[in-house]
């Protein structure tokens, strides 16, 4: 019974963790988009894609005051991927909106 309380905890935890790898990223992309939407002026240069990337780097900060351990490149890969689409989703769409 021990065990599987245990096992049950364990996953739970592997469980909250994915998911604070996964909406973390996805929030701080669509701030990226709105970011980029009101700051730059003319959406054809790269300063959008630069404020995407330094919202990237922002969540390296972010993730140990969230007790998230990051390990490794697999994980940096995969936040960088999903900041970036959420990022140009967001950006993309605010631009045809406007």
């Amino acid at each position: 019974m021990a065990t599987e309380n245990k096992e049950r905890d364990k996953k739970r935890e592997e469980y909250e963790e994915g998911l604070k790898k996964t909406l973390t990223p996805s929030l701080f992309g669509v701030l990226a988009g709105v970011i980029s939407f009101f700051v730059v002026p003319n959406p054809a240069s790269e300063d959008g894609l630069l404020i995407a990337i330094l919202m990237i780097l922002v969540q390296k900060f972010v993730y140990p005051f969230m007790h998230t351990s990051i390990k490794g490149a697999k994980d940096w890969i995969y936040i960088s991927a999903i900041t970036s689409l959420c990022w140009f989703i967001a950006f993309s769409l605010l631009l045809n909106l406007h």
